[in-house]
Formats: C-alpha cells, sequence, structure tokens
C-alpha cells in the first residue's frame, strides 16, 4: 500500500474535515491492514509452488483491502456517490 499524506478533508470533494481523532483511526485501520498484508506475503513465499494456497492468498489480499476501504469509509463518512 502507498504512504499517502495525510488528508484533513478540506481539498477533496465530498469529504467532510476530519477530526484528529478519525485520522488516528483511519492509520490504525491501514497499520492492521499492512501488517496483515505482509503476514499473506510471507505465507505467499513459504507456499509459492501450490497454487491452491496461491488462490486463497490473492482472494485474503483483495477482501483486506476491501475491509481496509470499507472501514476507513466508516470512519470519513464520505457523501453518497448518488
Amino acid at each position: 500500500m502507498n504512504e499517502a499524506k495525510p488528508q484533513d478533508g478540506s481539498t477533496v470533494k465530498g469529504y467532510r474535515t476530519l477530526a484528529p481523532e478519525d485520522i488516528e483511526m483511519m492509520n490504525e485501520i491501514k497499520g492492521v491492514s499492512r501488517d496483515f498484508l505482509k503476514k499473506l506475503d510471507f505465507l505467499k513465499f513459504t507456499h509459492e509452488g501450490d497454487p491452491q494456497v496461491m488462490r486463497w492468498l490473492a482472494i485474503a489480499r483483495t477482501d483486506m483491502q476491501t475491509a481496509c476501504m470499507a472501514a476507513c469509509r466508516a470512519v470519513a463518512r464520505p457523501d453518497d456517490d448518488s
């Protein structure tokens, strides 16, 4: 995952201004995700010959990325996309 600069919400249309505790929570969520993805990378390295394991690790990576995005959106509470 890329290390993005912290945002205050004022420069991105459709987002409210984030409180410091919101930013801290989002950074914690991203940290948990980063740690989990590192563990998946380790498993990928140790099981690289098994295509079934690789498939499940890829699914786990995608699902973790989706979970992180959803949790961050829950904290940021952006406007509806409609």
